[in-house]
């Protein structure tokens, strides 16, 4: 969702226009009495900062909104059909633009030409923005949206061509799927802003509202997505028995009937989140439509899963798979439109290439992409092939988990982040991006993630992955703030990415994976409690609940020694389990050396602040150095 601001208070009356010459400076009879006479005539002059919106618009951004719902239904009548190839070619039809309209062609070309006319209501849409916002202070704002969405139109038109001159590959027609489901979003999104404002406008319902009608919206659009995928894999018919898959809920098949045992699963974790927004919505939203919204979106969710079920049991008859489309679509629009009449006094703004900066920061670039190396470790030193489709899945999947977390986590603490120095430049502190945006992007990033890697990998893997993400989110975040002990829990996601990456080629839990866990594990110990000691007034500041800030600084020490001789036992073990050669084991035992014995130089030198930070960067170092003696002195067993 892009960034919205608050509208100021509305404005009932507006201020009096300035005299142009004191009173007492103008003659009766005067050109400059007549002159002052005239403007104290002349009506308010309403700023232009002041957005009234113009209605014209308005209807024309509904009517694209309208048109554009029904040119996704055509597009699944398309597929149902078979008619995705009755015209081969693109952008004509055997050659020419009007072909004789009969059969799949009747239906592919019908597609075609209703693809057209959005296309040209978006044009006129964005122009009519451009135009009117020379003028209008909320046509100017909405002027990027008009055009993000001609942007949107135009990649889903190449995304259809692509598809039918490459005979309908399933990325490319997964990807026109989730591009049409963009474009509707921002189109309704235009026409609900775009909507004349109100001298006094309706009263907001608390941000949680919204919050959560858009991350349930964000788990239907990935949910769509993947419903495309099933359709455009061939995977609608893999499991015809309902509720189970080939008798299992995860079956041990090909990755075909594993997207329709997700796409099945899924459904049941999007309609617990669409059922907690709506009760919120319906407990705290203050205006009837919002209420309405809310009572509306269950209700279309159970229709869906009817819907779904019965297109199994009907062999994907035609009417039910279009009304499941309808259905859906129609669900992903009553949620954005639960978010946005919930906010009803907001403006819209587009923040530009800072908005774009500010998602990238979210993620924590530099600590998902170590993660991920920790991820790729256990990937490459587990025994036995992967094929490369599902390493490369597996480690996307994975590094959008990582950002995810990341994401979720400065969305947790961005009333904390101001209070710190090293935080305060993230993007939420800075108001680079609103906390619906961060919100939105994390559950995209989640839900995106999720499929990725259960079906890049296997059942344990995906479980070990969720359970990363859930520990981190929900318990080590707010633990921090409470407890000391929320070092230990959120050391435990923080080592689970080499053991995924173990899991996903062997597909169970053996000993050399458990050594990788432990080597992360014990790791984070003293790289956080070095982090903490030369950050204590930050932490303090903050209010966060730290080790070193909760014991004595003998116990600190000693527990920070503990754990680095416990990490160094780990790195050793995997030389007899055969992960890896004598080289390795040597290069641990320097490595580990270095690091006990700059850990117990804490005792000499009081725990001081820079002999903390020397060995924070130390071990940013070692980790490094560790996985790369790792990686290049590996053995198969």
């Amino acid at each position: 969702m892009p960034n919205e601001v608050d509208r100021p208070e509305p404005v009932g009356e507006f201020p009096a226009p300035a005299a142009t010459a004191p009173p007492d400076r103008a003659r009766p009879g005067s050109r400059e009495a007549a002159r002052l006479s005239r403007a104290q005539r002349q009506p308010p002059v309403v700023p232009d900062a002041l957005p009234a919106g113009r209605p014209w618009i308005h209807r024309l951004a509904v009517a694209t909104a309208i048109a554009t719902y029904l040119l996704i239904l055509i597009g699944g009548l398309v597929h149902g059909t078979g008619s995705s190839l009755a015209c081969p070619d693109w952008p004509t039809c055997y050659g020419t633009f009007m072909p004789k309209m009969e059969g799949g062609v009747l239906v592919e070309h019908s597609h075609r030409l209703a693809a057209g006319s959005v296309v040209i209501l978006t044009l006129v849409l964005a122009g009519a923005l451009s135009w009117a916002g020379r003028r209008d202070a909320l046509a100017r704002r909405l002027r990027p949206f008009g055009w993000l969405a001609v942007a949107l139109v135009f990649a889903q038109a190449l995304l259809g061509g692509i598809t039918v001159l490459l005979r309908l590959p399933t990325p490319i027609s997964t990807a026109h799927t989730a591009t049409s489901l963009l474009f509707f979003m921002t189109v309704l999104y235009i026409a609900v802003r775009s909507r004349p404002e109100r001298v006094t406008p309706p009263t907001a319902a608390p941000p949680m509202v919204a919050r959560a009608a858009l991350m349930a919206a964000a788990a239907v659009y990935v949910q769509m997505v993947l419903g495309g995928l099933v359709r455009h894999s061939g995977a609608a018919l893999a499991c015809v028995d309902v509720p189970l898959c080939r008798g299992s809920l995860w079956p041990h098949a090909h990755p075909t009937v594993l997207i329709q045992a997700l796409h099945r699963l899924n459904a049941v974790a999007v309609a617990a989140v669409v059922l907690l927004s709506a009760v919120i919505s319906f407990r705290q939203a203050r205006r009837p439509i919002t209420r309405v919204l809310a009572v509306a979106a269950p209700l279309l969710v159970g229709v869906q899963i009817w819907l779904g079920i019965r297109s199994v049991q009907s062999f994907l008859e035609l009417v039910t798979v279009e009304s499941h489309l309808a259905v859906a679509t129609a669900l992903l629009a009553t949620l954005i439109l639960t978010a946005l009449t919930a906010r009803p006094a907001v403006r819209p703004q587009f923040g530009g290439l800072a908005w774009f900066r500010g998602l990238i920061a979210l993620g924590k670039p530099r600590i998902t992409g170590l993660v991920v190396i920790t991820f790729a470790g256990g990937l490459w030193l587990a025994p036995g092939p992967i094929p490369q489709w599902r390493a490369i899945m597996t480690l996307i999947g994975t590094a959008f988990l990582v950002a995810a977390s990341n994401t979720f986590n400065m969305y947790l603490e961005r009333d904390i982040d101001p209070l710190m120095e090293r935080t305060r430049d993230r993007p939420l502190p800075r108001g680079t991006l609103s906390p619906e945006t961060s919100l939105v992007f994390g559950a995209l990033l989640a839900c995106f993630a999720v499929p990725l890697v259960f079906l890049g990998s296997n059942l344990l893997t995906g479980i070990l992955g969720l359970a990363a993400l859930g520990s981190y989110v929900a318990v080590y975040t707010p633990l921090k703030r409470h407890s000391a002990v929320a070092l230990f829990i959120g050391a435990i996601p923080g080592a689970l990415p080499p053991l995924m990456g173990w899991t996903a080629v062997t597909g169970r839990l053996d000993a050399p994976g458990v050594a990788l866990f432990a080597i992360l594990f014990c790791w984070q110990i003293p790289h956080f409690c070095a982090i903490a000691i030369y950050r204590a007034g930050e932490y303090a500041r903050a209010g966060f609940k730290v080790l070193p800030a909760r014991v004595s600084t003998r116990t600190t020490l000693a527990t920070m020694v503990a754990f680095s001789v416990g990490l160094v036992a780990s790195t050793l073990v995997l030389g007899p389990l055969h992960v890896a050669g004598t080289a390795y084991v040597a290069c641990a035992l320097v490595l580990g050396a270095i690091f006990v014995g700059w850990t117990v130089a804490g005792y000499r030198r009081g725990a001081a602040p820079g002999w903390a930070r020397g060995l924070f960067l130390y071990s940013l170092v070692y980790l490094t150095v560790l996985f790369v003696a790792l990686a290049l002195g590996r053995t198969v067993a």
